[in-house]
């Protein structure tokens, strides 16, 4: 293990001189797709924009177009040249690790990575446009079209939970799980106001239902994380998360399902400290979900929208600002979570964020990325064990570790035997590792 280095993972690191590869997909087509649209929102804002600011906009424009001619060149990767609090530790990686790799040759995680630190460093260095966020769009965007589940989740998120039987409580637990993991709200059918009649029928009717859904979760350790969060009176659970807009909207749900039950006493919502593969959160974008989630005027069709539903969803945010007030739940960032490193540097890179999250009693890993992160984002067979492809410090050392992940990249392990022989006999690589078809609920 001496020899392992963020360049050289256990097992061979995803690259994109691998024309066969997502890697090479992604670097190729999808990286200049990314930028292109940064610079329509650029250009968009420089419209409503007069004097300095505009002019500024124009060379920013302009510098976002050299980056996707280095890519499209096989350009080397230079030094970070900014002065922000991070920039010495990413060059001392590029010096340690990555000296004299190409866009096409470096990993696929480190480079991905750099890239949107190489965009940051175009807006960190201009007077006018410093903490501007050219994907703040696109993530209210995105938010508005989901409208109908973000309204159909605060009519029936239960407003009290520490009264319900334990096996009501169970059922929430695994109607929240599967919407973190998809991303897409699912049917959250009686929840509130249950008879017992309804829940014999609604444990009977899950049944089938999740077992549906669950016939795409590869591997699913839903029930051995419920083991532990049952047995937590006012413990605290970290999430690591991924996008805004809908997604962190039903991780805000989660959490507030576990401090109304008593389950977590206090919530940490660890955040990028910079705009980071287009739709991740940062701390200002959790106020700017609350500010549009209490502005009638955001969602764009009120039609099937009952007043009721629209109080259910204020007073809903209501309490989750409280939540911030009264510090039951803390939104945070820090510089690691923009580094292009495995997570399982976190105790050498970050000792003080590795020692103060030991803390927490479950630490949630939302999306791909994260994911990626966890397992060094290299080709693992896939029958790995989660423990072991998370690395020594994590696995041993750290805490009670659990990822939600649809797979929309190469990496994925924890699989046994019979489901690697299964999902090989009936579905592409393409299909079952990236389409996002299927996922993964793996704790350790």
């Amino acid at each position: 293990m001496s020899n392992i280095t963020p360049n050289n993972p256990p097992y061979p690191a995803f690259r994109a001189t691998n024309k066969e590869s997502f890697a090479y997909e992604t670097t190729i087509r999808r990286w200049p797709i990314i930028i292109d649209n940064a610079i329509a929102d650029i250009k968009q804002t420089i419209a409503e924009t007069t004097g300095e600011r505009a002019q500024e906009g124009n060379k920013i424009v302009k510098a976002l177009d050299d980056i996707k001619q280095e890519i499209l060149n096989n350009k080397p990767l230079r030094h970070i040249q900014d002065d922000k609090s991070d920039t010495a530790k990413w060059n001392k990686h590029l010096d340690d690790y990555f000296k004299g790799c190409t866009w096409m040759n470096g990993t696929w995680l480190f480079n991905e990575c750099y890239l949107y630190r190489r965009m940051g460093e175009i807006f960190f260095n201009s007077q006018h446009w410093t903490d501007y966020d050219c994907f703040e769009r696109q993530k209210n965007d995105t938010f508005k079209g989901s409208h109908g589940a973000v309204f159909d989740l605060a009519r029936k998120m239960p407003e009290l939970i520490k009264s319900m039987p334990e096996e009501k409580i169970e059922i929430v637990y695994n109607e929240l799980v599967q919407v973190c993991l998809w991303g897409n709200a699912t049917d959250l059918s009686l929840l509130t106001n249950m008879s017992q009649e309804d829940i014999e029928r609604l444990q009977a009717i899950e049944r089938d239902h999740l077992a549906k859904r669950r016939e795409f979760i590869l591997v699913d350790d839903t029930e051995k994380l419920w083991q532990k969060l049952k047995t937590l009176k006012g413990g605290r659970v970290d999430f690591v998360l991924d996008n805004s807009g809908f997604e962190v909207f039903v991780d805000m749900v989660f959490a507030d399902w576990l401090l109304q039950s008593g389950i977590a006493d206090k919530v940490v919502f660890n955040c990028k400290t910079m705009p980071w593969f287009v739709s991740d959160v940062m701390p200002k974008d959790m106020p700017m979900m609350f500010k549009n989630c209490l502005d009638r005027d955001f969602f764009p069709s009120k039609q099937g929208r009952s007043q009721q539903d629209v109080e259910a969803l204020e007073n809903m945010v209501h309490r989750w600002e409280q939540y911030i007030t009264k510090g039951k739940l803390q939104v945070r960032s820090h510089d690691f979570w923009c580094t292009g490193l495995s997570y399982w540097y976190m105790e050498s890179d970050a000792p003080d964020l590795f020692n103060e999250m030991k803390d927490s009693d479950i630490v949630l890993y939302k999306g791909d990325l994260n994911y990626r992160k966890l397992v060094f984002d290299c080709d693992f067979p896939v029958t790995t064990p989660f423990k072991e492809a998370i690395g020594p410090s994590m696995a041993n050392n750290f805490t009670n570790i659990i990822a939600l992940r649809t797979n929309k990249a190469d990496p994925v392990v924890g699989l046994s035997e019979e489901t690697k022989k299964d999902i090989e006999s009936k579905a592409t690589r393409q299909e079952w590792r990236y389409s996002g078809k299927y996922a993964v609920v793996e704790y350790n």
